[in-house]
């Protein structure tokens, strides 16, 4: 006789590889569940720990963190009729059950192999049973602890077939199947928990270990992937037997739960999902936005510290429930977003969002009235940081934006990567519905609504030196959006394509025709790489609106790389360093009759207080190099037109930046054009560029053609 880690008295006999284990516990049994609870339980690591996890939210609360054992516990499940969790003591291979207090005690049974252990298990109708691959399926019957705690129970082995791969199964509540998802293929099996016998049903479209399984009571299935906690959800209730029949059971992403190792989860299956004590926000739009949780609809959990809004919300039983919005039915709390201007295709408008912490915002707007979210360019905040207090946030409508009424998603939390639908621990979700103004609204492109113009620089003006047409190029587009055919925004869109000087060049483009006091600096912006910097790039210095890109473009050069994406060593690992998007909306009223044609006037200018050349120290904004017959901005220092190099400029016949040749320091070519490797001249790469310098553009006007280069003397990533 040997004392158990809890002083009880433990007998044990070991014959032919079964255990009989006695157990007379030395105090009292732990009393059971009131109730069958809604939550979900996860054990997880030795000694074990229990958590509850809310699965609609994917929020976890530690239950407790001492069952009494030193031990492992897993292979568990709830039975409902006598409302304890089973489990299989990993440690000391023997039966144990908790009640509400989560303190274990040891269960007295006869066979219990004992050449392994168990970490599948679930129990049916007072019936524990346990899983192994390549072992079988074993039941025990509880019945026999009603009458009396300290029973023996005997363990039966139901079938010696079992070659799925499972680290959980969980019992349908309503068809009395086992269903398990293999961890090698990700397809879902059923067992019938008579003989043992697997069926496959379909594939779940996921891979991983899924090492707790839970149902509730419309026939889910909740599968929590060990390792990175999401929790994906399986519909295989009733109304939903037509997809099962004909193996379409995908799982899909419902939360994000706990990542572990180790877990094994059970679950009253014959409880709801969500109690009446809820304490979850949903969402309002009508249901064809996933706003029902059937639908996997967006729902916060509440945490008494993230909001939208002048107050925390009300819990909910589900999105529109009784098909009321929330407002309905409860506090008045939808009432942290506010749109401050109308909202029309193509244009910035400002919206006001008012949090009650600092967190994450993402939002969607169904810019095609079609009923979801789903469609490219509904997103309009990705992540948004905000702080506490109101938040006025600029978004761009879309240029297909149809006028009417439609509807929008916010949702604010802690997390972030949240989509229009599933789960989250915390926050809020606020559905507003809207309307899209526009009449007389138009909207035109350069080159089109998808391509690029290339500009390419030479920054040896007034010289020409290795003349490769690569110390800067750069990709762009223009999307202009015109209200009554007037110009009240411009979105410049394009990419650092090369950096291949060793001078310092800073990148601008001027909208030439147009004053620096009509652009809305409330709402134009300039984003890098995505994220928008403090300030849009309008030059405060110069009357004229022109627009800085990057200030030295050599910053983008890659470690590695003497010069970026013009050398052919470099072509398989360097990758686009720059992304930018500029708006530039303009004030209501402002006269842009004047704005020049797009593509505008792209320009390179000298870094300030670097080196730029013979003859030029530290020039900075003085020194500039335009298309041909651009003139300069005012700027430049115009005493450098003073026939220096091959430069043949003169102001009183508008002639600018050419050589006696016509030979430009400026390409622009309306295609994704390859440029020259380093140190390569333009006519070495291609050959007919000359005939076309020397004719003025007459002939050879598809000179830029890669069909027509030596494409060996050519960048090409």
């Amino acid at each position: 006789m040997r004392k158990d880690k809890n002083g009880s008295r433990v007998i044990q006999r070991m014959s032919a590889g079964i255990l009989l284990t006695l157990t007379y516990a030395a105090n009292v049994h732990a009393g059971p569940f009131d109730s069958c609870p809604s939550k979900a339980y996860l054990f997880q690591s030795t000694p074990v720990q229990v958590y509850g996890v809310n699965l609609v939210t994917g929020s976890t609360t530690l239950l407790q963190g001492d069952t009494g054992m030193d031990v492992g516990i897993n292979a568990v499940g709830f039975d409902f009729d006598n409302r304890y969790i089973l489990g299989y003591d990993t440690t000391n291979k023997r039966i144990v059950r908790l009640g509400e207090d989560f303190q274990a005690e040891a269960i007295n049974t006869s066979g219990l192999p004992t050449d392994h252990t168990f970490f599948v298990g679930d129990v049916y109708e007072s019936v524990y049973y346990l899983y192994r691959k390549g072992k079988g399926l074993f039941t025990i019957d509880l019945s026999p602890l009603e009458a009396d705690s300290n029973a023996v129970l005997s363990v039966n082995r139901v079938s010696t077939r079992a070659v799925v791969n499972l680290t959980d199964f969980a019992f349908h509540p309503s068809d009395g199947k086992l269903y398990g998802v293999d961890n090698n293929s990700g397809a879902l099996y059923s067992f019938n928990a008579s003989t043992g016998q697997e069926s496959y049903v379909g594939d779940t479209g996921q891979l991983g270990t899924f090492g707790a399984g839970y149902f509730d009571v419309d026939g889910y299935y909740y599968v929590s992937r060990n390792e990175d906690g999401q929790i994906y959800r399986i519909n295989l209730s009733p109304d939903n037997s037509a997809n099962i029949e004909a193996g379409v059971v995908t799982a899909v992403k419902f939360a994000d739960g706990p990542s572990s190792n180790q877990n094994d989860g059970a679950r009253c299956a014959n409880a709801p999902v969500i109690d009446e004590d809820s304490n979850i926000d949903f969402g309002d739009a009508p249901e064809s936005y996933s706003t029902k949780l059937a639908d996997n609809g967006p729902r916060h959990g509440l945490d008494g510290v993230t909001w939208l809004g002048a107050s925390e919300p009300d819990g909910e039983q589900d999105g529109r429930y009784n098909n009321l919005a929330d407002d309905e039915i409860g506090v008045d709390d939808e009432n942290g977003v506010g749109f401050v201007t109308a909202v029309e295709p193509g244009l910035d408008s400002i919206v006001r969002v008012n949090a009650s912490t600092s967190g994450y915002l993402s939002a969607w707007i169904d810019w095609n009235q079609d009923g979801d979210f789903a469609d490219d360019g509904e997103q309009v905040f990705t992540d948004q940081l905000l702080s506490a207090g109101n938040n006025d946030l600029v978004f761009t409508a879309d240029f297909d934006a149809l006028v009417g009424p439609t509807w929008s998603r916010f949702r604010f939390s802690q997390q972030t990567g949240l989509s229009y639908f599933g789960g989250a621990t915390t926050g809020e979700v606020e559905d507003h519905a809207l309307a899209v103004t526009g009449e007389g609204i138009s909207v035109r492109y350069y080159p089109n609504s998808t391509g690029y113009t290339t500009v390419a620089f030479e920054d040896n003006w007034p010289y020409t030196a290795d003349y490769d047409m690569n110390d800067v190029v750069v990709r762009y587009r223009i999307t202009e959006v015109l209200k009554n055919d007037e110009v009240v925004k411009s979105k410049i869109d394009g990419y650092l394509g090369a950096v291949g000087a060793e001078f310092h060049n800073g990148f601008a483009i001027r909208l030439k025709g147009v004053n620096r006091s009509a652009i809305d600096t409330t709402t134009t912006r300039q984003l890098h790489n995505g994220v928008q910097l403090a300030a849009s790039g309008l030059e405060q210095i110069s009357e004229e609106a022109i627009f800085v890109i990057s200030e030295d473009t050599t910053a983008y050069k890659v470690e590695g790389c003497e010069f970026h994406r013009t050398l052919a060593s470099c072509a398989q690992t360097e990758d686009v360093q720059l992304n930018f998007t500029v708006h530039v909306n303009f004030n209501n009223g402002s006269d842009t009759a004047n704005l020049m044609d797009m593509p505008y006037d792209p320009f390179i200018f000298a870094t300030p207080e670097y080196y730029h050349g013979e003859g030029y120290f530290q020039p900075g904004r003085k020194w500039e190099v335009h298309l041909p017959n651009y003139e300069p901005t005012e700027q430049f220092d115009a005493e450098m037109f003073a026939g220096l190099g091959r430069d043949v400029s003169n102001v009183s016949s508008g002639i600018y930046f050419k050589t006696a040749e016509n030979l430009p320091w400026v390409l622009l070519i309306n295609d994704e054009w390859e440029w020259p490797l380093e140190k390569t001249d333009l006519v070495v790469a291609y050959p007919l560029f000359a005939s076309y310098a020397e004719s003025s553009g007459e002939v050879a006007q598809t000179w830029f053609e890669l069909q027509f280069a030596n494409a060996d003397k050519c960048y090409i990533p």
